[in-house]
């Protein structure tokens, strides 16, 4: 089906997208939030909040270059993801944070499609069908192109502690 007046076929909610266009489309995210220094842009960076309780200090994905708006520049990591079915790292994102040769399968399951089951500042938990239990360190999550997300066809958002 085309885009109104572009005659532009529209991109199918489920298929995959980068972290970084997911939080353009979903966060209303701008170029400008993003850094451009490195080899594989866009970054983000990984900061906190307090949540509205005041209680509870939560892992966010964090603006590069600050918004005008109070509330953009910082998005919460687990009201983010759970928008998603599924989480696949790129290598790319191990070696451009860690170093060359830290892309390989003996330090995480690359190319796999990985449920998020919890989000906290040691990283995120994830489970995968053959790979069983596996811990993401935030880290390369600021390589934002390098990180992809999906979401089922008819999915609604679920509960990530």
């Amino acid at each position: 089906m085309a885009e109104p007046g572009t005659g532009i076929a529209a991109e199918s909610p489920s298929a995959p997208v980068t972290l970084a266009e997911s939080l353009m489309r979903e966060a209303g995210w701008g170029p400008a939030q993003f850094g451009r220094e490195g080899p594989n842009p866009p970054y983000l960076r990984i900061g906190g909040r307090l949540r509205l309780s005041l209680s509870a200090y939560e892992p966010c994905f964090a603006a590069f270059h600050r918004d005008r708006g109070p509330f953009r520049s910082k998005v919460g990591m687990a009201a983010h993801l759970a928008q998603y079915d599924a989480l696949m790292v790129d290598p790319i994102a191990f070696e451009d944070y860690f170093g060359a040769g830290e892309g390989n399968e003996t330090v995480f399951p690359f190319g796999a499609w990985l449920t998020v089951r919890r989000v906290g500042f040691g990283g995120l938990e994830l489970w995968g069908k053959r790979q069983g239990a596996v811990t993401l360190p935030l880290e390369p999550l600021t390589v934002a192109s390098a990180i992809w997300l999906r979401r089922a066809a008819t999915q609604a958002p679920r509960n990530i502690d």
